[in-house]
């Protein structure tokens, strides 16, 4: 009689492990990687972290759009995102950095590929008014 319990019980969590996985999975995004973006203001506090899922040939600037809010790109410089606005006189700017690195190509041509960590910082720009 034990033996008969043990087996309902293990057939109890099989069936309840392949019920999970069939109710789960549509809502296991599917993709060719993914990429985590940050977006901080002047002091590095973080405004926001979303991990976004990718294919192959989406465009960054896509993925951003779809994901953040009041985005705007002109240029090919990332101009606004979030809470986050550079200013007509361009006292301050969105500086994009990839894997801890500042990049060196704006938002339209900036590589990325699976696991990249990309922030997206307000920064003073030590330039401006002179």
């Amino acid at each position: 009689m034990k033996n008969k319990k043990v087996l309902w019980a293990i057939l109890a969590i099989i069936v309840i492990a392949v019920a999970y996985i069939v109710i789960a999975k549509p809502f296991i995004p599917k993709g060719d990687g993914s990429i985590t973006v940050k977006v901080t203001d002047l002091d590095q506090k973080l405004i926001k972290e979303k991990k976004i899922v990718f294919n192959t040939g989406d465009k960054l600037t896509d993925l951003v759009s779809k994901n953040f809010d009041n985005v705007l790109i002109k240029d090919g410089m990332l101009m606004n995102i979030e809470s986050l606005v550079t200013p007509a006189d361009w006292a301050q700017y969105i500086a994009i950095w990839t894997n801890g690195k500042l990049a060196e190509v704006g938002i339209e041509t900036l590589p990325y590929g699976d696991g990249d960590v990309l922030e997206f910082r307000m920064t003073v720009n030590e330039y401006a008014g002179k």
